[in-house]
């Protein structure tokens, strides 16, 4: 794929395989025994800070229901999906919030029989408009719709296409979408998360790659039992929400606090807030500002070792090659050095030169998923992308990184981070 798509489609390889890896490992006994009240509550725990109309609560916690597997680093939010009229609406908890992708993709047991039959499916031409998001160990299927999404007190100015993952709507996903290998996440994730709230630095999630061709496993269109491979105007992908917001539709910043390292907190609270230098809450005074290519990856250095990679809230752990550190003994997948250490990263530059070292640690993910916190600040584990390091939600703990939105600024065109 292009790398504008390969970012849509590739990048979420990251937010649910490696996801998906952690709980595996937790349910064949890293986790034991009951988990603590406070890292349990299907209800975010209360928060003492008064939320402005641009914020939303973040929440990483173990959630109630789930009592089979443990959820490391999982940044959930609330998201209400209203009719395109207006009603009605239905409020969403516990969607993942992804800086690695965009728009809103919510599995359809997640909605109620009255909600997901107000969404109107979108139609292209005559046929019914499918999308098949593919990650590296899998895919997702589902019906594009139509809906008015409010998070906090934003809401998108009109309906945006949604994705609504297996939805019984549809025929079964074809090969071209579920035969590229892994396992169907729609049907087997949907418990960890409610769905995925997109909101990375590109505006659509295929963008012109899928508008000018029809681009293998996709966008479909479907017509009875029948789903071919289709090309889709801009105006039917998914959109992240923040870029049809009315204000504030810049971007945004995802704020967490400092967890103890390296076996990290039962939970962890902090706040998504949408716009950059719009209102006084979002401003960046004094941020580096580090840019972005097309695909949303960046240049940096893993101890002075150039490199390419990407900082992303839906991986669940820092993912990258490491070699002479031990892999943990019930999965290759994650780390399990003896003790602790720590690597310095530096991001490059809008002038190409590079920032100052932030030092990641990597610590022994068994003994962290022993602990059974939710929100583990060292847990790290083997390249989830070949080639790429990824930076994921360890590393927004006790920083808030902004996340813009292509064409914002003139010195990143492709969209930024900064912090």
């Amino acid at each position: 794929m292009p790398q504008a798509s390969r970012s849509a489609f590739f990048r979420a390889a990251s937010v649910i395989a490696a996801l998906s890896t952690a709980l595996l490992l937790a349910a064949c006994g890293g986790g034991g025994g009951n988990t603590t009240s406070s890292a349990t509550s299907d209800t975010a725990p209360p928060s003492n800070v008064s939320m402005a109309y641009n914020e939303v609560a973040v929440s990483i916690r173990q959630l109630g229901s789930n009592t089979t597997t443990l959820t490391a680093n999982t940044p959930y939010v609330t998201v209400t999906v209203c009719a395109p009229g207006g009603s009605p609406c239905q409020s969403i908890p516990d969607v993942l919030v992804d800086t690695g992708s965009q728009g809103l993709r919510l599995f359809s047991a997640a909605l109620n029989s009255t909600q997901l039959n107000a969404l109107p499916q979108i139609t292209n031409g005559s046929s019914t408009l499918a999308a098949c998001a593919q990650f590296a160990s899998g895919y997702a299927w589902g019906s594009m719709r139509r809906a008015i999404v409010q998070i906090g007190g934003e809401a998108t100015t009109a309906a945006i296409p949604i994705q609504i993952m297996d939805d019984a709507a549809l025929p079964a996903a074809p090969s071209s979408c579920s035969g590229t290998g892994g396992v169907d996440f729609a049907s087997n994730f949907y418990g960890i998360a409610n769905g995925i709230l997109g909101v990375s630095n590109l505006k659509y999630d295929c963008g012109s790659a899928c508008a000018q061709s029809a681009k293998p496993g996709v966008y479909f269109a479907c017509t009875g039992s029948t789903c071919t491979g289709t090309t889709v105007d801009t105006s039917l992908q998914g959109i992240n929400p923040i870029a049809a917001f009315a204000t504030d539709n810049n971007g945004s910043i995802l704020a967490l606090p400092g967890v103890p390292l390296p076996l990290g907190a039962p939970s962890a609270n902090g706040t998504l807030i949408f716009g950059i230098n719009t209102q006084a809450n979002n401003t960046l005074s004094g941020a580096r500002l580090y840019p972005l290519d097309s695909a949303g990856n960046l240049s940096l250095t893993l101890n002075g070792a150039a490199m390419s990679g990407f900082v992303d809230s839906g991986s669940n752990g820092y993912y990258l090659a490491l070699s002479g550190v031990p892999t943990c003994s019930q999965t290759s997948s994650f780390y399990c050095p003896s003790q602790a250490f720590s690597l310095a990263a530096s991001l490059q530059l809008a002038d190409r030169s590079y920032g100052p070292a932030q030092n990641i640690m990597i610590g022994n993910a068994q003994e962290m998923f022993q602990t059974q916190n939710a929100a583990l600040p060292a847990l790290g584990g083997t390249a989830a992308i070949s080639g790429f390091v990824d930076l994921g939600l360890p590393f927004f703990y006790g920083r808030s990184i902004a996340t813009g939105l292509e064409g914002t600024n003139a010195s990143a065109p492709n969209g930024y981070l900064a912090y």
